[in-house]
Order: structure tokens, then sequence, then C-alpha cells
């Protein structure tokens, strides 16, 4: 048992040397190739004293190469065409390449040889090596780099994959648009149809399910116990670490994410207001929000303004505040403390050169508080002001009268004065106002409801139907 086991890794050993050797012979005959076509100049024919001692070399290291990628392939974990395509490839430019030395060592008759098997040889080269990308990356994963132009040029343009298609981060399924464009950037790449490592696939929910050869990798509600979650999170130097050391890895949004779908149930087709949301996933999910929702939003003004000083943006970024154009070739902009937790009052005035451009804000989590208004209210282009889980109560509303151009307001996570909702009457223009996890004063928001009809006031407290694995039973253990 022992020697099998020893047999067995000195070959999954060398397998793995495959990638390493396999570009030797690839660099040797395209060298071998370009001084072949030297020599047959007259006055460079003195190359053509290279070319056997390079064809030993690059017939040689072909056949390694085949016996290593052989050895690989026992591994399991690949799609069979391409496989099987990409051998039969690589033993051809191992056989060419044993021809091409015999052919330059007799010359003679067989001279005349020479050019059409160098060239049937640079093409199998080439096609072995687009079979060995498609088995380690999918196999579109050349269309996945081709710049748009040349997509258009050579007619295999089609839809982007994961488009967004929603425009507000409510309404996006949690699944669809968010989760699935996470796994296929990261995980489809060894988990597809075409390269089927733990005989995982991750392209459909039904797959995720069904899990691979060594069971499920999903346990409803445990992220922790799932195995989906619990390898993306071991230690860089673990061998069960996916994606393993070395490609692109998880961000920490696209890790929060996951987790949170998980622990959610792992649902397919559940809009995001339709789960319960933690603060934390919160700032997550708005940081998603897809930048083509900013192109056609109603709360951007239609007409335009000069552009913004250099200067006054650098003075934001340098705080960590995140300031982008609300859309392509607009001067309008929208301003994310997102990763700027320490902004705070005395931060404010850095805001005030840039009023005239300033139509979304978004403040949350930061460490403002009542003071912070007067300066919002100075920012009369406001469309959008985010103000979640601040220190902000209220207490005196008035400087937001003058946002009159306001439209969305979200004040959820804050303790906030009755009073204050009063003064937001006087903000004609609000549509929309959330109060996510705060106490509720009924009587005020109902007499804030009836000063402005077309305000929508969203409070939250969402009731989700109950499920029968929501309750546990405990049964009393009889002898």
């Amino acid at each position: 048992m022992r020697l099998l086991a020893a047999s067995g890794n000195w070959n999954l050993f060398i397998g793995r040397i495959h990638p390493l050797i396999v570009h030797l012979p690839i660099g040797v005959l395209i060298i071998t190739f370009i001084l072949a076509l030297l020599a047959r100049n007259s006055k460079r024919a003195a190359l053509r004293t290279a070319l056997p001692v390079l064809l030993l070399a690059a017939a040689l290291s072909a056949i390694a190469s085949c016996v290593a990628g052989y050895l690989l392939s026992l591994d399991g974990g690949y799609d069979d065409h391409l496989l099987s395509t990409h051998q039969w490839l690589g033993i051809g430019v191992a056989v060419i390449s044993v021809l091409l030395l015999l052919v330059n060592t007799r010359q003679g008759r067989w001279s005349k040889a020479e050019l059409p098997l160098f060239i049937v040889l640079i093409l199998m080269v080439g096609a072995a090596g687009h079979y060995g990308g498609s088995l380690t990356h999918g196999d579109d994963y050349l269309f996945q780099a081709m710049p748009p132009a040349l997509q258009s040029f050579t007619g295999s343009k089609k839809p982007a994959d994961n488009v967004a298609t929603y425009t507000n981060i409510g309404d996006a399924r949690v699944y669809e648009d968010l989760v699935m464009p996470v796994l296929s950037s990261r995980c489809y790449g060894c988990h597809n149809a075409q390269k089927l490592k733990g005989g995982l696939r991750l392209e459909s929910m039904a797959l995720i399910r069904q899990g691979g050869e060594h069971g499920p990798v999903l346990k409803d509600s445990m992220p922790e116990e799932s195995e989906l979650f619990k390898r993306l999170v071991l230690p860089d130097n673990d061998e069960h670490r996916m994606p393993p050391k070395g490609k692109p890895q998880l961000t920490p949004r696209e890790l929060e994410l996951l987790y949170w779908w998980i622990a959610q149930g792992a649902p397919a087709g559940k809009t995001v207001k339709e789960l319960p949301a933690t603060p934390r996933i919160q700032l997550v999910l708005e940081a998603m929000m897809p930048a083509k929702a900013l192109d056609h939003n109603e709360y951007v003004p239609s007409t335009d303004v000069a552009a913004a000083d250099h200067g006054s943006l650098a003075a934001l970024e340098a705080k960590g505040v995140k300031v982008l154009p609300v859309a392509a070739n607009s001067h309008y902009l929208t301003i994310s403390c997102i990763n700027a937790a320490g902004f705070g009052d005395e931060d404010m005035t850095l805001l005030l050169p840039l009023k005239a451009q300033l139509v979304w804000l978004d403040l949350s989590g930061t460490r403002i508080t009542d003071a912070a208004l007067a300066t919002i209210g100075k920012l009369a282009a406001l469309t959008r002001l985010e103000l979640k889980h601040t220190a902000i109560k209220g207490n005196n509303g008035s400087p937001l009268a003058t946002c009159q151009e306001l439209r969305y307001l979200n004040l959820s996570g804050t303790t906030l004065n009755p009073t204050f909702f009063s003064t937001l009457s006087k903000n004609k223009k609000l549509e929309q106002l959330y109060l996510y996890q705060r106490t509720t004063h009924d009587n005020a928001l109902q007499s804030l409801q009836q000063q402005l009809p077309q305000l929508r006031i969203d409070t939250g407290g969402y009731q989700l139907e109950k499920l029968a694995s929501d309750t546990v039973l405990y049964h009393k253990k009889t002898d």
C-alpha cells in the first residue's frame, strides 16, 4: 500500500511539472523555425548548423511534456473532449519534432519536406496551446479578454453575461444578480463542464446543490459548515484553499456577500429587499449598485455644470472619500464615505467647494452629528442624501429645508427626534424616505405623509414567511 501511495505521489508530482516544461519545446521550436527560414538565404546558411541541436532539444522536451501531461490528466477534473484534443495535438507536436530532426540530419530528397513540416508544426503548437488554455481557464477564456473592437471585427461579439438588470439594489436578485457574477469570475474557471475539479460544477443553483465528489458544498443557513464558504477563508498555505494560491482571490466584500447569502439559506429567485439584512451587509450591498444605473437616474439634473476644482477633489480623496461622476460625460458628482468612517463634522467644509456639482452624498457610518446639517443645508444641488447609522438626531433639522432639490433621504439606523419630520415637510420634492432599524414615530410620520402625499416612507419591518425549518423541536431522551 505504501508503494502504491508513493507511486501515486510521484506521478502527481511529475504531472504537475507539465505547465513548467511545456513552454520549453514551444520556445525552442519557434526559434528553430525562424532560424530555418533565415538559413534559406545563402548568406545565412551557416545558421543551419544550429538546427539539429535545437530540434533534438525540442523533440526531447516535447516528449517529456507529453509524459508529464499524461500523468497530470490522471488527476482528473478535465473535460474529456478538450483533454483528448489537447493530448493528441501535443503528441503530434512531439512526432513532427522527431520527423524534422530526421529530415534535417538526412537532407537530400527529404529537404523539401522541411518547410511544410515546420508550418504544420507551428499550427499544431498554437492549437495545442489554445486547448491547454481552455482546460485551465475555461473554453471562453480568450473571448473574455477580447477587446470589443476585435469582437466586432471577428463577428464574435455577443451580449455580455451577468449584466445587472436592476437599478435599485433592493430589487436585485441575490443569487442571480449578485452571487452568480462572483462565482463566475472567481470559481467557474476550475468548476465548469470543461474543468471539473473535485467533480464540482457551479454554473447553476442545481449544480451547486448537487455538490461534488466529496458530497454537498452547501449547508443551508450555516456558512461556517458549508465547504463552498469554508474553503474561501482557509490559510493561504492550505492546499484546500479556494481559489488556489496564485489565482485572483475574493474581495472582503464578495466574502461578506457569500456569507450572508448562505446564512439566509442560499435562496434563488429572492431579491435583496425580501431578505433580512444587517447594517454590515447593507453597506456592502449599496456599494454594489451597478454603474449603468447611474447613467439614467432621475435624480440627476438635466442641465450640466462646470467641472469641479481638482484641488477640492484631491482633498476629499486624501481623506479616503470616494468621488465619482454620476454618469459618463457629466460634471455632477456622487460622493461616498463608505471607506472613510473617520469623516466627521470638522471635515464637512471640504464639501462646500463642490456644492454646485454635488448631487449625491453618502455619509453613512461616519462620525458626523447634527452639527453637519448646517453644511449639508448649503449643498443646494443635492438630490440624494444618505445618513444611515450616524449620530444624526435631527434636533434642529431646519437646515435641510434649503435643499429644495432633495428627492431621496435615507436615515436608517439613526435615533431621530420626532420634531425632525415636521421640518422635512418643507422639502416639497422629497419622494423617498427610508427609516429602517429605528423607533417609528407613527404620528409624526402620518403628519408628514399628509403634507407630502407623493412621499414614499419605508420603515422596513417586513414579515417573512415562516418555514418549517425555522422551528426546532427537542424531545426528551427516554431510556
